[in-house]
C-alpha cells in the first residue's frame, strides 16, 4: 500500500516553532535595548541642559558686584540634588583655582544620575 500524505508532519511544526521563538524573543530583546537607548539620550539632553545653565551663571560673574550676578571669588565647588524629569540627580562643580594660569580658574560640571537599573 502506497499512502501520499499531505500536509506537514509534527517534527517540522515544531521546527517551526522553534524558528519563530527565537525570533520573537530576538525582537524582544531588541525592543528593551532600544527603549533604554531612548531613555539614556532623554536624560542626557536635560543633563546637559543643568551643566550649560550652571556654566551660564558663572559666564555672567564680574569682578564687582556692580554688574554681574556672582562674584569671581564665590566660584567654589558644589554638589547639589535637583530634580530632572522625576529623577533625583546630582550636579557637582569641581573649580582648580590658578589653573591653567595663575588668578584663572578652571571649571567642570557633572551630572550625574542612575537609571532604572542603578547604574550610574
Amino acid at each position: 500500500m502506497i499512502y501520499k500524505s499531505k500536509g506537514f508532519s509534527l517534527i517540522e511544526v515544531l521546527i517551526s516553532f522553534v524558528v519563530l521563538t527565537v525570533g520573537v524573543l530576538g525582537l524582544v530583546k531588541l525592543q528593551t535595548y532600544m527603549e533604554v537607548k531612548s531613555e539614556n539620550a532623554l536624560h542626557s539632553i536635560d543633563a546637559l541642559y543643568l551643566a550649560e545653565e550652571k556654566l551660564e551663571l558663572f559666564r555672567t560673574r564680574s569682578q564687582s558686584a556692580g554688574t554681574g550676578t556672582i562674584l569671581y571669588s564665590d566660584i567654589k565647588s558644589s554638589t547639589e540634588s535637583l530634580l530632572m524629569a522625576g529623577t533625583t540627580v546630582s550636579r557637582v562643580v569641581v573649580v582648580n583655582n590658578d589653573t591653567p594660569v595663575p588668578g584663572s580658574k578652571q571649571i567642570k560640571v557633572s551630572v550625574i544620575w542612575s537609571d532604572r537599573w542603578n547604574t550610574t
